[in-house]
Order: C-alpha cells, then structure tokens, then sequence
C-alpha cells in the first residue's frame, strides 16, 4: 500500500504538467480578438463613401455637414445652410481613405499641453447611420512630419496620429461654403448678357445651327471690338462657369458695388438665370462679386472676370500664357533650395501636395495658385529689359506648369522694386519670352501661399 502512493503522485504531477503544456499552446494558438493593434490605438476606420453626416465641434461653434443621398452632394446644415464646398470636403474624406492608426501613444491626461481641452480641441464626428457616430476624435496641435496630437472619445489617452492635419478641419462655417461661384459646364450654359455700368448692353450667345441644337459657336452681340476668336469665347465662358472664390466675405464687405462696375447674368439651357455683380474694387489681383440672391461677398481672381469690364483687348497683352486647367499634370515651385509639387489625386481629384512629405496647405490656398497659373497676368507691362536689370538671369523662384504631354510653360520671378508710393513690385516675365511685366508683392505673396510659403 505505501508503495502505491508514490506512483499515484508521480502519475497526477504527469498529468499536470501535460495539461498546462496544452493549455499554453492553446492560448498561443487562439490568441483571441486583441492580439492584433489595441482597439483604442484606432483613431478612425471608416469607408469615406459610407459618410453621411460630419460634424465639428469648437469651443464656440459646431459645423455640421450633410450629404444628399440621392444628389450625393454636401451641403452646410448648421449653424447655417449653404452648398458646401465639394472640393474642401473631398478634402477632408481623403483622410479616411486608409484606416487611420496610432503612431505612438504619448502621454495620458495633461490634454491642454497637446492643444486637447476643451478650449483648444476640435471634436470631429463622421456619421453613416443615424444612431451613433462610427469615429469620433479630437484634434490638437499638429506636429512637424504631418501628424497630430489626437484623443479618441472616451479615452484619455494622447496619441500622435495622422489624420491629415488640423488645418483640414478648422474652417469656420463660412469656410465650408460652395466657393465654385455659379458651377455650370460651358455645354449647359446658354447665353450671357452683359451690362457694363457706362456702356451698352453686350450678348454672349450661342450661333444657331443647321440642326438646331443649342450648341453653336459663341459670337458677340453688337460686336464690341474685342477681336477675339470662338474658342476664346468659348474659354471665356468656360473659365466664368467653373470660377472659384479664394474666400467669401461678409455682406458688409465694401467691395466698390455702388454702382458695380458691371452685372453679368448667365442663362442656362434649363432657363435658370443667375447674376454676377462685379465691384469696382480690386487689389493685389482680386476682384469682388455678389450673387443674387445669396448672401456674402465672393472674392475672385480678377482675371476670371476682367474681360467683362474692360473687353479681352485690355487685358490681354498683360496675360503671360494659357493652359486649360485639364492639360495640368503638375504644378512647381522653387526658391533656393526649396522645391513643393503640387499635383491632382488620382483618387479623389482634388489637388494637394506631391511633395514634399509632411506640407500641408489650405486647399483655398492650393486652388488660388491654380485658378491663377492656368492664365498668370502681370499688373503692368514694362517692355523688353535686360535680364541683369530685372535680375532674371538669376531668378529668386521660378512657378512652374508642366502639362500631362510632358511640355512646360513657367513664370520667372526676379528683382523686387519700389514705385513712387513705396509700394513693393517684382519683376516677372514668362519662360522663352522677352517681354517683362510687373507684380506686386501682395500677389506673389498670395500665389506663394498657394504652395505653403510664408
């Protein structure tokens, strides 16, 4: 019997020890549903199709975005109800494109250090039901490289993350307005009547064809002198349909609209009219139009509109070159050292920064430089001058257009001067071309913004 015990003791230790070998590789097999990246280490996993509501949240305001599901278009709901701005949001849903996971967990609670309180973060909410949000996070500061300080609801965890950067987000409701003026194809607009403050009524209309079809060869009605051809014409029409503010200014804003310098109305081949009028203001480039029935003041490249206050023929010796914004594979900057490239992506269309990695820009900003480099004008044309006078055999930065066939067009910038009321001018003049124009600093500086320089 004593001699029993021991081998009973041995037998169960045997058995022990083989049921906790197994149950180890069990867990090592089946490591269960965590053993990948931690659940509060994703800040946003979310299909951008699937969004059908956006909302950002301040200290003082909260924005709401809205998508119609049958349009599929955007539109501002709260605090104020406007058309959105479809190329700032695509914007913002590229972002989401790839699921957006931590870098690094940097601290937990001290939020006000990271710009993550209340009074300094910006809450962003993506919603595709109507029962919760599927992401919900704050964004702090940013971070040199592209990323940002962010907290998830719910956690007070800080991480660093890259959600496409601060500046994506914090636009006032204003900001996320419909910035495309009157948003028509030249094929679906029919007519344009123009009325200049102190001359007579000109029509922008359609020839009519053999056929009848409403899509004849643009021609002038009384001619005005403006020796322009029916493509010409028909860039014209094209450039006022697709025109986009650089910024829309409160109603109050004096934009020299008594009189208006002219009222343009455009009609559509489904009868809608919609009229433009163009102020008498302009500085460092940008003009100011209203729009009948909307609120705010549009502030627009003062090329867009120029030819329908002074004619083509004023204007058009001061125009360095044109190139259809469709033929533009890329656009370039460069000063010194410094080289930004600006391209179109492939997914969503909308411009942004190629190069290099970690720039971010405002895409109002990015829009502008490209609205302005399609036809770049000088302020004034100053002749043929030597390059060592102008300092354009040695240029400070140089703007670059390269087209999808592989051709170029580029715009010079060389020596600054001062004119007799101390007003900044640079001299500028475009790529195989001796003719030199002037341009002032303010709109340099605006078209260098354009390519996140200060």
């Amino acid at each position: 019997m004593s001699n029993s015990i021991p081998s009973l003791t041995a037998r169960t230790t045997l058995f022990a020890a083989i049921a906790a070998v197994l149950t180890a590789l069990a867990i090592i097999d089946n490591p269960g549903e965590n053993n990948g990246e931690p659940e509060a280490s994703v800040i946003a996993s979310i299909n951008p199709d699937h969004i059908s509501r956006i909302e950002i949240s301040s200290a003082t305001t909260k924005t709401i975005l809205e998508r119609d599901s049958l349009t599929e278009s955007w539109a501002v709901t709260a605090p104020i109800e406007q058309s959105a701005d479809s190329t700032r949001v695509a914007h913002l849903l590229a972002a989401f494109r790839s699921r957006i996971v931590a870098d690094v967990t940097v601290d937990a609670g001290n939020l006000k250090e990271y710009g993550l309180d209340a009074s300094g973060g910006l809450v962003v909410e993506l919603w595709s039901d109507a029962t919760k949000p599927a992401a919900s996070f704050t964004i702090g500061a940013d971070l040199t490289g592209g990323s940002s300080f962010v907290r998830v609801s719910g956690d007070d965890q800080v991480y660093r993350a890259r959600v496409g950067g601060r500046r994506r987000y914090a636009h006032s409701p204003s900001g996320w307005r419909n910035r495309v003026v009157i948003d028509r194809d030249e094929a679906d607009i029919q007519g344009l009547r123009i009325e200049p403050w102190n001359g007579d009524i000109i029509h922008l209309l359609r020839s009519v064809t053999a056929e009848e079809t409403g899509d004849g060869a643009w021609t002038l009605e009384p001619d005005p002198g403006w020796d322009l051809s029916t493509q010409q014409l028909q860039a014209l029409v094209t450039r006022l349909g697709k025109m986009r503010a650089a910024n829309i200014l409160d109603d109050d804003f004096d934009g020299g609209f008594s009189p208006p310098a002219a009222n343009v109305t455009l009609m559509d081949k489904d009868g809608t009219e919609i009229t433009l009028a163009i102020g008498r203001r302009q500085e460092s480039g940008v003009a100011f139009i209203r729009v009948a029935g909307r609120t705010g003041v549009y502030a627009v490249s003062h090329g867009d509109i120029a030819p329908f206050v002074k004619g083509i023929s004023a204007t058009s010796n001061k125009t360095m070159f044109k190139v259809d914004e469709s033929e533009i594979d890329r656009l370039l900057f460069y000063q010194r050292r410094t080289k930004v490239e600006l391209a179109r992506n492939e997914a969503t269309g909308v411009w942004g920064v190629a190069s290099p990695a970690g720039l971010t820009i405002d895409i109002a900003d990015i829009q502008f430089a490209v609205r302005q480099l399609t036809a770049p004008r000088g302020e004034e044309e100053a002749g043929e001058l030597p390059d060592k006078r102008t300092g354009l055999n040695r240029p400070r930065m140089v703007f670059e257009v390269q087209r999808k066939d592989g051709s170029n067009e580029a715009i010079f910038v060389g020596r600054h001067f001062k004119n007799s009321q101390g007003a900044v001018f640079f001299w500028v003049r475009a790529q195989d071309s001796k003719m030199v124009y002037v341009m002032s600093e303010p709109t340099l500086t605006r078209l260098r913004t354009g390519f996140g320089q200060r």
